[in-house]
Order: structure tokens, then sequence, then C-alpha cells
């Protein structure tokens, strides 16, 4: 048999290299697509309409904090008179989600009685002996609410209600599990829920204060005991 010459391997050669080429070329721009971890979530409801379901105000707080002087390390605080007007949660559908809660302002709790009870009222435009008042109620109520698509939580559109402002906030919401407490006659189903968001304090809701920055974050905390 004739092996072919070297004038024949050349175009043989550069056959193959083109075939190659095109090959790589055409998986060059490919985006590789992973569907990442499966977002998993359960059936839980809970309403405070039922009535063997009781909001535990005295495990649940809401909390701030803030850049003292708009740069320096945090100042912290809380509002010690909470409560909630509305609350629905459907794990599986976030239509049958939706909330109202409400702190007291003049409740301020940073741990600093002078401050708490004198420049902080002050600031806020109350005073001490307010209680339901409107100025003294800040007042948050969903609007909307979403799967997040990275985990189990819920992303919630809400009117925020705060020193005279309402403004529209987004939030995130956990629902951070149940514990069983208690058998037989004292047996309780415990529910747990968190809610973070952000507000502009200063450019937003009108505050006026050298002492905080503009961006406070607030996390609020909610407990709730239910009978079987």
């Amino acid at each position: 048999m004739k092996l072919p010459g070297k004038a024949q391997l050349i175009p043989i050669g550069l056959l193959v290299v083109a075939t190659i080429y095109l090959f790589a070329c055409q998986h060059e721009n490919e985006l590789l697509v992973s569907n990442g971890t499966k977002v998993e979530r359960g059936t839980q409801k809970l309403s405070i309409t039922d009535t063997k379901v009781s909001f535990d105000k005295s495990h649940s707080n809401v909390m701030w904090e803030t850049a003292y002087m708009g740069g320096l390390s945090l100042l912290t605080g809380r509002f010690d008179t909470l409560g909630f007007t509305s609350f629905n949660f459907d794990e599986s559908n976030p239509a049958g989600i939706n909330f109202e809660g409400w702190v007291w302002i003049n409740k301020v709790n940073t741990s600093e009685p002078g401050r708490d009870k004198g420049c902080l009222q002050g600031t806020f435009g109350v005073n001490t002996t307010m209680t339901n008042q409107v100025e003294n109620v800040a007042i948050i109520k969903s609007k909307s609410v979403e799967l997040s698509p990275s985990d189990k939580g819920y992303i919630v559109k809400c009117d925020f209600t705060f020193h005279g402002v309402t403004k529209e906030i987004t939030g995130k919401l956990m629902y951070d599990g149940q514990i069983t407490s208690g058998s037989g006659a004292t047996l309780k189903y415990i529910y747990g829920f968190s809610f973070d968001f952000q507000m502009m304090a200063k450019t937003d809701f009108l505050i006026a204060s050298t002492s905080i920055g503009d961006k406070v974050s607030v996390r609020c905390n909610a407990i709730f005991r239910a009978l079987p």
C-alpha cells in the first residue's frame, strides 16, 4: 500500500486542526447552568385569629442599630412595648401570609435611662406619658409577599409608618421553626419568626439627630404559642 506523501499530509493536518477549532468555538459561549439547591417548604399554617394561638410578647422583641454619629461603632436599642393587630402565615403559600405589627415609640430602650426618657423622646416627638396616640405608634403592615428564590425566606413589601411619615419598605421574613413544649395538659407548640428591614431615618422619616446614621437596621423577632 502506498503511504501518503508530505504534500498530501499537509491538507489533511489542516483539516483536522480546523475541525478541532470549529468544535471548540461552538462551545466557547455556552453558559453552564446550575439549578442549585432546591428550596423545600413545609405546610405549616398559623393565625392569631385562632383562639388557640397567642402572641408571646415577653419572648419577642424589636431591635434597631445604627452607626453612632453616622460612621462609628453601632448604637443599639429596642422598643419594650409591641404587639400585632394581625398575623397570618401559610408556609407554602405567600398569598396566605400577611401581618400588621406596632410599637410604642416612647418605650425606646438603649439601656441609658437619661437618654431614653430624655433626648430621645424629643427626637421622636413624643413624651413618656403617651400610650396609643397616633404620633406615638409606629406601624408596619405587609402589602405583598413573594417566595425568596435562594432560601426558605419571604420577600415582603410593607407600608411603614413612623414619626408621622409612611414609606414603603422591603424586608425579609423568616420562619424560624416550631418546638414542642411540655406534655399532656401543659403541651404547647411554640413558633418563631424574624423580620429584617432597613430604613433611612433622616432622609425618609425626618429624624433630626447628629447621634445616629441615616441608615437604621431593624430586626423583629416574634414568638407565638399554640394549644393542641
